[in-house]
């Protein structure tokens, strides 16, 4: 595997646990203190390019198909998930598919960092 498969395959894991930890912290912010909000605020933004970056990587690592257009649409999901809250907060309803587009966001990037030797290419 090329140097920019192993970064993205790395990229993949990297975003997969941050999605974890950071549903982790909401639980912590839930149930535990409600100072733990502002760590969840501010981790986000640690990992949000993760998925932009993946997405960058498939067109010079030979990562093709799924996992290109699946890298790319994890990051809409994320930009998804600032609106929620910075924009639509006051949109019970909107607001509300926060945790259910985190559920997604878990799920996709589960899916992104299965092996599929078909999707990754050697670039000739």
């Amino acid at each position: 595997m090329q140097a920019g498969g192993f970064i993205f395959k790395l990229a993949a894991w990297i975003f997969l646990a941050c999605i974890v930890v950071q549903v982790f912290i909401a639980g912590l912010a839930t149930f535990s203190d409600t100072s733990n909000w502002g760590i969840h605020r501010s981790f986000v933004k640690c990992f949000a390019l993760i998925p932009l970056l993946m997405f960058l990587l498939t067109f010079v690592s030979g990562v093709k198909g799924t996992k290109r257009w699946l890298s790319l649409g994890l990051f809409a999901l994320v930009v998804f998930q600032f609106l929620t809250i910075q924009v639509f907060s006051s949109t019970g309803l909107i607001a509300a598919l926060h945790p259910v587009a985190a559920m997604l966001l878990f799920w996709g990037s589960v899916i992104t960092v299965r092996n599929n030797p078909k999707e990754i290419r050697a670039k000739s």
